[in-house]
């Protein structure tokens, strides 16, 4: 069937346009339309105030282990908050206390612990040492074993590295560096070092051994040797019920000072004093060992 268009055909109604509601009413917008939030823009949840009670006796001294209990069952942002309100009231050596909290008791994440780190070394700065007594240091014999003579340099470092110890400590601890070496000339250099640490005296306990090659350049045997001793308290610390240390480790991080607390320098010393296992059986435990591969 063939469609004629005729002279009527201007007169058909669009249907289209009958079919449409008229809409008299536009709906009135007084505000723009909010998009929803991303996840970036929402607000945190406030933190709950600290309480007096919480401050704890801000007269008497406070221990080593001061807010242990609270830090147990806190979050590291209460204990940000804690240590604020002891520095508003003027009580920085409870405040530090509080950023200790953060490394050795709570369960923080990496960057709860990296702000703690500066806030310890912020406070440390300018409070005294906890130990005032050298009657009170703890004595620990830090052991480098290694087949070929060391060097001068290399006795250097040790002595450097114990002295960082003993400040990082808060003159808590008191480090005498041991080297024995079986003197081999056919030994090759770059040969691996064990090294460990132990109270002084017989029926002492040691600490598990760890490996390590140092690089040739003597600019980076100290660095390498104070992380080594810091894996080596860390992992030892974990057996006293410590959380563990980071995993992304580097060399030349600060982490004696700030990665282990006065009270884990403390405990630490103290476990090694006790008389249990001596330096050679740490030995019998190779998978406690580790290697630090620095070449």
């Amino acid at each position: 069937m063939e469609i004629v268009e005729s002279e009527d055909s201007s007169d058909f109604i669009d249907l289209s346009v009958v079919l449409q509601p008229e809409i008299k009413d536009q709906p009135n917008i007084n505000s723009p339309i909010q998009q929803p939030e991303t996840s970036d823009k929402i607000t945190p949840p406030k933190i709950k105030e600290i309480t007096e009670f919480e401050l704890g006796d801000l007269v008497s001294r406070p221990g080593l282990d001061a807010y242990r209990e609270f830090a147990r069952g806190e979050s590291p942002d209460r204990l940000f908050e804690l240590s604020s309100a002891l520095r508003t009231r003027g009580e920085f050596q409870r405040a530090l206390l509080a950023f200790e909290r953060v490394i050795d008791t709570s369960k923080a994440d990496p960057n709860s612990r990296a702000e703690a780190a500066q806030g310890i070394s912020a406070l440390t700065k300018n409070l005294p040492n906890w130990n005032i007594d050298p009657s009170n240091e703890k004595i620990l014999n830090l052991h480098l074993e290694m087949a070929h003579k060391p060097s001068d340099h290399l006795e250097e470092v040790l002595q450097e590295l114990a002295t960082r110890i003993r400040e990082s400590s808060s003159d808590q601890l008191k480090i005498i560096p041991t080297i024995n070496n079986s003197d081999n000339p056919d030994a090759p250099t770059n040969n691996s070092i064990a090294l460990w640490l132990s109270a002084s005296g017989n029926n002492t306990t040691s600490s598990a051994v760890i490996t390590l090659r140092l690089a040739r350049n003597d600019k980076e045997h100290l660095e390498a040797i104070s992380l080594a001793v810091f894996k080596v308290i860390r992992n030892h610390l974990t057996q006293l019920g410590y959380p563990p240390a980071s995993e992304d480790l580097i060399k030349g991080g600060d982490y004696l000072s700030r990665q282990i607390t006065r009270l884990m320098w403390r405990d630490f010393a103290q476990s090694l004093h006790q008389p249990q296992n001596a330096p050679d059986a740490a030995r019998e435990y190779p998978d406690e060992s580790a290697d630090l591969n620095s070449d």
